[in-house]
C-alpha cells in the first residue's frame, strides 16, 4: 500500500530509524518514522539500521539505549545494523578539519547573547576572519569551557531564515557520557552528526517530520561543500492523538511528580503503555501505511486506530464473561436439563453444572467450562436496574425472568431477548486498569488459568491485556470496546 519511493532501486535501498536515548518511543515515532523507514527497506529488499544519536548525551540516560531496542523489537521490527552517533567521533573531527579547510567553518568566540544580536542585525560575526587552526586545536585540547567556543557553517547572515544564519555544527561539552565517559570534549550538534554518520552509513532515503525541513536545508549546503552523494528526503507532518501525552519533556514532568507511574503508564501514549494494553504491533504497521508520507499533519481519533487494532486484535481474543459491581440473584427452579454436568458434583449436586461454551465465534478456538450455581448468580448492577422484570438470556446458559428471585423460562434463543453476561460460583476477582482509573468486579475462572499477556475481550466490556494473575486475581489492562 507504500507509493513508490523516487530513485529507489531493489537491493539499493538503505534507510534508518535515529532516536535519541532520551526516554522510550511514543506513537509519534511509530507511525512515520520508524514504519516507513523499516517498511520501505523491506520492500526493496535493502538495509534498515536502528542508530541511537547519543551525541547530545546531557539529555540521555544509558538504560533509554535498552528501552529504545525493546520498543523496536516488540513491534516486530528487525533491524540489519544497530549503531550509535558517539562510535563516530573520529569521522566527526575529521570530516570538520576538511571543512575549516575548505573555509566552511569557522570557531566562534562570542557570547550567545552577542551572537543572538548580530543574527538579529544580520551582521556578520568578527570570528569568521579569525585563524581556526589555533582556535580548532584549542577546542580538542579542552582549553575552552562550555560556551566560550562553537565551530559554526558559513552561510548568510542575511539569510532570511534565522535558523539558517551560519548554525552551530560542534561545540564544547563536558560530563559522562553513558559509553564513552569524559574523553571527548567536542561534541558534533544534530545537524553534523546527521550529515557525517547518514554518509558514512551510506543512507539512500531519510524519512523524518517536516520541522527538520531547514536541517535539511544546512545538510544539503555540507553535502554540496564536501561533493558527497546527497540522500533522498523525505519530510512528513507530524502526527497527533486526542490529548497527545507525547512530549518527553511532560512525560519526565509527570514521572517525576507521580502523575505518571512509568514510561507505560496507561495514560500515556508511548508504545510500551499501547503494547500493555494488547495494541497489536500489525496496528502501527497500517496507522504509516494511512498516514502515507503526506506533509501534512494527521489527527488520528481514538475512533480510528482502535477500528484498527479490532481488526488484528479480535480474531485472537478469547471471549470471557465478567460483570462489574456483581448483583447476586437466584435462579429458583433450577438448571436441569441446562448445560454439562461435571461428574465430581453429579453426586454431591445435581444442580450445580458446568456450561460447555466456545472460546470464541469462530469455534476454532476450543471450548471453556463456566461453573455455574443457580442459587449464587451474578450480574452487573447496571444490566440488573436495565432489565429486572424482563425477560433476558444469560449467555450460553438459558432465559429467566429477571428478578432477585429469577425464575428460569426456557433455552429458546430469541432475537429481541437481551443476552446478558453472568458469572458465578467459583469465580476470579478482577480488576480492570483503565486511562480514567481502575475498574472491579468478578469473573469466570477460566480466566484465571491464562498467562500474562494473553488478550481477551471481556464480554460486553472490551478488549484488553491480562497483565497479571495470582492468588485469584486477575489485572486486565483495558484497550477498547
Amino acid at each position: 500500500f507504500l507509493p513508490e519511493l523516487a530513485g529507489a532501486k531493489m537491493g539499493k535501498v538503505a534507510t534508518r530509524f535515529a532516536p535519541a536515548p532520551t526516554g522510550p518511543l511514543h506513537i509519534g515515532h511509530a507511525a512515520r518514522a520508524l514504519m516507513l523507514s523499516w517498511m520501505y527497506a523491506r520492500r526493496y529488499r535493502g538495509r534498515f539500521i536502528l542508530r541511537l544519536e547519543d551525541t547530545d548525551y546531557k539529555k540521555i540516560r544509558a538504560d533509554y539505549y535498552e528501552m529504545i531496542k525493546q520498543d523496536v523489537s516488540s513491534l516486530g521490527i528487525d533491524w540489519d545494523e544497530l549503531r550509535t552517533s558517539s562510535e563516530y567521533m573520529d569521522d566527526y573531527y575529521k570530516v570538520a578539519g576538511e571543512l575549516f579547510e575548505k573555509g566552511c567553518f569557522y570557531v566562534c568566540e562570542c557570547e550567545q547573547k552577542a551572537f543572538a544580536q548580530l543574527k538579529l542585525d544580520r551582521k556578520e560575526c568578527p570570528c569568521r576572519v579569525s585563524d581556526w587552526k589555533e582556535r580548532w586545536k584549542s577546542m580538542l585540547l579542552g582549553n575552552y569551557k562550555e560556551g566560550q567556543a562553537v565551530v559554526r557553517l558559513k552561510t548568510s547572515m542575511s539569510h532570511k531564515n534565522p535558523a539558517l544564519r551560519d548554525p552551530p555544527m560542534l561545540r564544547m561539552s563536558f560530563g559522562e557520557h553513558p559509553l564513552l565517559g569524559s574523553k571527548h570534549s567536542v561534541w558534533p550538534l544534530y545537524n553534523f552528526a546527521a550529515l557525517v554518520t547518514d554518509h558514512t552509513e551510506g543512507m539512500t532515503h531519510i524519512f523524518r517530520a517536516k520541522e527538520h525541513e531547514h536541517n535539511t536545508t544546512v545538510q544539503e549546503i555540507l553535502y554540496d561543500a564536501l561533493d558527497w552523494q546527497k540522500p533522498a528526503v523525505i519530510n512528513f507532518g507530524m502526527v497527533y492523538l486526542p490529548g497527545d501525552k507525547s512530549h518527553k519533556r511532560d512525560i519526565l514532568a509527570g514521572l517525576q511528580s507521580g502523575k505518571y507511574s512509568d514510561w507505560d503508564d496507561i495514560k500515556l501514549n508511548t508504545i510500551r503503555s499501547f503494547l500493555r494494553r494488547g495494541y497489536q504491533p500489525e496496528t502501527f504497521k497500517e496507522l504509516a501505511e494511512i498516514s502515507g508520507l503526506s506533509k501534512t499533519d494527521i489527527r488520528i481519533s481514538w475512533e480510528n486506530i482502535n477500528g484498527v487494532n479490532r481488526k488484528y486484535i479480535d480474531p485472537i481474543a478469547d471471549r470471557y464473561m465478567a460483570v462489574l459491581v456483581p448483583v447476586e440473584i437466584e435462579i429458583q427452579n433450577g438448571l436441569k436439563g441446562h448445560g454439562h454436568l461435571d461428574s465430581a458434583d453429579k453426586a454431591a449436586n445435581m444442580e450445580k453444572q458446568l456450561i460447555e461454551m466456545y472460546k470464541h465465534p469462530t469455534q476454532d478456538h476450543g471450548k471453556k467450562l463456566v461453573p455455574v450455581d443457580p442459587a449464587k448468580v451474578y450480574l452487573s448492577a447496571e444490566d440488573f436496574k436495565a432489565y429486572q422484570g424482563k425477560e433476558v438470556r444469560l449467555k450460553g446458559l438459558c432465559n429467566i425472568s429477571l428478578g432477585k428471585k429469577s425464575i428460569a423460562t426456557g433455552d429458546e434463543v430469541k432475537p429481541k431477548v437481551q443476552k446478558l453476561q453472568w458469572v458465578s460460583e467459583p469465580h476470579v476477582r478482577l480488576e480492570i486498569v483503565t486511562p480514567e482509573g481502575t475498574l472491579e468486579g468478578i469473573a469466570e475462572p477460566e480466566l484465571g488459568k491464562l498467562n500474562p499477556g494473553s488478550v481477551v475481550q471481556l464480554e460486553r466490556i472490551g478488549f484488553g491485556r491480562v497483565d497479571s494473575v495470582a492468588e485469584g486475581k486477575v489485572i486486565v489492562w483495558f484497550a477498547h470496546k
